[in-house]
Order: C-alpha cells, then sequence, then structure tokens
C-alpha cells in the first residue's frame, strides 16, 4: 500500500537533489526553488519567523556582510572561556562565523528551533523565587505559523535555508543535531537528507521530557511526552556514547578466580574471533555444560550498590525534565532545556576544547554546559530576552562573555533609568566581582539607586561603541531569589559608565556623570 502524504505535501524526482531525487515540496516553496537562488536576504524575509522573534515586528532587511559588532566584554574579549553571543538571525551567525574562516571547523552544531507549535511563548522571572511570589511576565518569542501567509510552509521556508547555512559550518568529522518534536521530526530529516544526503544520518534520538501523567494520560491517545534529536554529520563523524550504571541484583552476582564481581549474558552474535580476544581478557564464562557467556565486570555506585556500566543507546529516558532539576537552574525563560542533556550532547559530539554552536540560543543552556567541561560556544538568538538571560546564566557560571550585535537585531524596549551614588571608597576594599584587582585609594564605590531590582547590572569603561565591565552583579536564581548586589567598588578611572540589564531584555547604559546624585 502507497505510503500517505501529508495534506500540502508531495515528493518529487530531480538530478539536483542528493539521493535519487526524494525532495519534499510544500506550497510557494522558496528554498532551492528552480530558477530562484536562496540568498540570504529571501531567506530573511519570506517569513519574519525564526528563533526568538520578538512579537510581530518586522526588522529591516540588512546586508549579511555586515560583521555583527561587540556590544558588550565581561572578561577576556577573545580567551579560551569567552563565550559569544550574538544577538541577530542564523543567517547573521552563520555569515559571522564563515567570514572569521570558522567555515568547515565547527565540531558541534545544536540547534533547537521553534517547533511550529503554534503557540506564543513567555519569559517570566520570578523576583522573590517561589511560585506565588512576583513575577515579570515578558514576551520571548512566537511560534504561531497557521494563522500566516503559507501556513507550515513558512515555517519551512525559514527552516530549511538555517539549517543548510548552519550545516556548511561543520568539520569533517562535525555533527549537527536538530531538537524537535512530533510535529517537525519527520520535516527536518527530510530537509537534511536534501542538504547532507540520506548517508550522513546518524541517529534519531528520543527524549522522554515528561512523564504520562494528568491530560497527556487521559487524552484518548499515547501521551505525547517525547522530544526527538535528530542527528546528522559529516563523512567522518563519531559520537562516543556515554555509560549508566544498572544496579544488579544480588541472586546475578558471580566472583572469578580473581575475586572480581561479575555479571554474565550470552554471546549472541559475537563470532568466535570476537569470543577469542575476549578470553584473553578473561570476559569469557563458560558453564559446566561449555555454554558461553560474557563476563560484564561490575562497579559499585554512589550508594555502594553493584552495577553494571551500559552504553546509553537512543532512547534516552535517565535526563529529568527540568521541572525536576534545582531551581537555581530554572530561568524562567520558556521551552528551557535541563543543562545535563546539553552536557551529554556535547561531551559524546566534541573533543575536549572544541567548538559548539547554538543557533536558537534561548536560555543559553549549551554554552552553559560547555563552560562547564571546557568546550567554547558561539550562541546566537534574535530576542533580546534571550540576549540578557543567557548572559546572566555564564557570569553567574563565572564565563567571560563577549555580546555582539547584528545590524538587524531588534532591541528591546528603552529599560528604566538608572540612578546611581558615587563616592570615594575610604577602605579601598574590593567588590565581588571586581575584574581588576582594584585595592588602592583611587577606588570608588557606586550604588544603584535605581531600578530596584533589575536582572543585572555593571560598571565600566566604553570606547569605540563597546562597554566593558569593570564589575557585575546578577540576581541569583533559587528557590528564594537573591537581588544582585547594589554596591560595586572599582577604580576609579573604570567608573565610568553603569549599564542595567532588565528583565524584558532591555539594556540601559548611561555615562556615570549623568546619573550620579
Amino acid at each position: 500500500m502507497a505510503a500517505r502524504v501529508p495534506t500540502g505535501f508531495k515528493t518529487a524526482r530531480t538530478a539536483r537533489v542528493q539521493d535519487e531525487g526524494v525532495r519534499l515540496m510544500w506550497p510557494g516553496r522558496q528554498w532551492r526553488t528552480a530558477g530562484t537562488a536562496t540568498t540570504a536576504r529571501t531567506a530573511r524575509t519570506a517569513t519574519d519567523g525564526g528563533e526568538g522573534r520578538p512579537p510581530r515586528s518586522a526588522a529591516a532587511t540588512h546586508d549579511r556582510h555586515d560583521r555583527p559588532r561587540i556590544f558588550d566584554v565581561t572578561g577576556e574579549a577573545d580567551g579560551p572561556r569567552t563565550q559569544r553571543i550574538i544577538h541577530g538571525d542564523v543567517l547573521d551567525l552563520t555569515g559571522a562565523l564563515v567570514r572569521e574562516g570558522l567555515g568547515g571547523k565547527v565540531d558541534l552544531v545544536y540547534v533547537d528551533p521553534p517547533y511550529a507549535s503554534d503557540r506564543d511563548y513567555v519569559a517570566e522571572s520570578r523576583l522573590d523565587g517561589p511560585a506565588d511570589g512576583r513575577v515579570v511576565r515578558t514576551a520571548a518569542y512566537e511560534d504561531t505559523w497557521s494563522s500566516r501567509t503559507g501556513g507550515i510552509g513558512a515555517y519551512l521556508d525559514m527552516l530549511a535555508p538555517r539549517l543548510e547555512a548552519l550545516s556548511d559550518l561543520l568539520g569533517p568529522k562535525g555533527t549537527i543535531w536538530v531538537h524537535v518534536d512530533w510535529r517537525a521530526s519527520y520535516l527536518v530529516r527530510a530537509i537534511l537528507d536534501e542538504v547532507l544526503g540520506r548517508d550522513a544520518f546518524l541517529n534519531e534520538i528520543v527524549w522522554r521530557r515528561a512523564p504520562n501523567l494528568g491530560r497527556q494520560a487521559t487524552s484518548g491517545q499515547f501521551g505525547r511526552t517525547l522530544d526527538t534529536l535528530v542527528v546528522y554529520g559529516k563523512p567522518d563523524a563519531t559520537l562516543t556514547p556515554p555509560t549508566r550504571l544498572e544496579p544488579i541484583e544480588e541472586s546475578s552476582i558471580r566472583f572469578d578466580e580473581q575475586g572480581r564481581p561479575f555479571t554474565s549474558a550470552p554471546r549472541g552474535d559475537y563470532t568466535d574471533a570476537s569470543i577469542a580476544k575476549l578470553e584473553l581478557e578473561g570476559r569469557v564464562h563458560r558453564t559446566a555444560s561449555g555454554r558461553v557467556y560474557i563476563k560484564y565486570f561490575l562497579v559499585k555506585d554512589e550508594a555502594g550498590i553493584w552495577c553494571r556500566e551500559r552504553r546509553v543507546d537512543a532512547l534516552w529516558t535517565d535526563v529529568p525534565p527540568l521541572r525536576h532539576v534545582a531551581a537555581s537552574e530554572r530561568t524562567g525563560y520558556p521551552t528551557q532545556k535541563p543543562r545535563a542533556l546539553l552536557e551529554r550532547i556535547i561531551t559524546c559530539a566534541t573533543p575536549p576544547g572544541g567548538l559548539v554552536v547554538d543557533a536558537f540560543a534561548g536560555s543559553g543552556t549549551t554554552a552553559v554546559a560547555a563552560n562547564a567541561i571546557g568546550r567554547r560556544a558561539v550562541l546566537c538568538d534574535r530576542s533580546a530576552v534571550a540576549i540578557a538571560t543567557a548572559r546572566a546564566r555564564l557570569l553567574r557560571d563565572g564565563a567571560d562573555v563577549r555580546i555582539e550585535r547584528a545590524a538587524g537585531a531588534v532591541d528591546a524596549a528603552e529599560g528604566s533609568a538608572a540612578r546611581v551614588r558615587i563616592a570615594n571608597d575610604a577602605h579601598g576594599a574590593n567588590g565581588a566581582n571586581d575584574a581588576n584587582g582594584a585595592n588602592d585609594a583611587k577606588t570608588a564605590r557606586v550604588t544603584l539607586l535605581a531600578p530596584a531590582e533589575p536582572m543585572a547590572w555593571a560598571v565600566g569603561t566604553m570606547k569605540d561603541g563597546v562597554f566593558t565591565s569593570a564589575w557585575h552583579a546578577e540576581r541569583a536564581l533559587g528557590a528564594k531569589a537573591v537581588a544582585a548586589a547594589r554596591e560595586a567598588v572599582v577604580q576609579r578611572r573604570h567608573a565610568r559608565f553603569v549599564r542595567v540589564w532588565g528583565d524584558d531584555g532591555s539594556v540601559t547604559t548611561t555615562a556615570i556623570e549623568e546619573l550620579s546624585t
């Protein structure tokens, strides 16, 4: 029986497309259409969609050859622990990296795009911590497509050229991971088949992101509790799956002649040559009747229970959803992914010191995970709220951060006016985040009087449009949020400007001379 094709789609065969010409078509397709070169400009104007798109605002198109300009630096601008954030579109990111000579040198591209969910998403910043406390709500991004001209076709005209541009960044061993769910996973595979070829497919990993409870369990269908990670790679790409510990019942534990605990399993499809090799390693157990079993030596977990190490397969049920992680990890940014998930992806797909790109960065989990395990990350998002959230997270984790702005980046509304008081510091004591080691009589004490509860603020200098922090503070997250410190002690020569970051993504920068009371 012929496979049913979703309404509005068809397949076609053409010599221009890889792998026997299987091609996803949709009404009004602009990407790779015969006679139409899909340029960065047409890809941008095909829809005003994309990651973190500010609600119902259309940024003017601009030349993708305009290099994003450095806007904000904390710590080293280009050091081994510097994590980059680009405020702009995916095509701004890819264009910038290619011009810098990083095309073909990226180890991992992680893509967590809109899912075509037909919902708009709101970021919630909890000022007090508890669910019943004060909350600042800000529109984060839109993912509504059915009401637009072109419908799901507009979604694909947004997504396809961006996946193609990101794929071009991959090095010979690089992989691209696209994180979606049931609404778009089959579409993503068809697009990447066309971009990289069917042979580039590595894995379709299923992650259980939620338990099958409540409305999901009573919906009259199997619960939609899963996300999909579609993984494609360049010709030399290999992944190193991690292991997890599986407790073994005491009745199944044996000890060999050296006193080593093990459990065993039938030889399965091991060849005689493989059995001979395993026997040299002491990993073959023969029963009295001559049957061959494979030994699996055991290790103890943190609780002292004997466990077998098993390679993780493509069904991930051991990474808890965000609701089950510590409150200090939850930012309130919609569709945030748990750090443990990204740490697993990055660890298995990149070498130490490797380069990771996240083109729909959201709350910045990818860079936080990369920073924790010794990788470099370049993030990109069009949402000012996402940029502010990712910056604060990385600085709380001690990373150096460089923020760049593309020419077409859409700013948030102007934030609240800042007021400060500045005075000589009589004690010469350092602020906890003083980046310059000030501890002499030339220090100044800067107190933020307003706004009362910023997401973050900093004191520093400004040169050629680049703000460089000498001191910074961010609100600490948790079951009870802790407000950003309100007093900075820095060398007076660095106390020139104040920059305030709001929960709505706003950024205000003013000379201290204009602010002091």
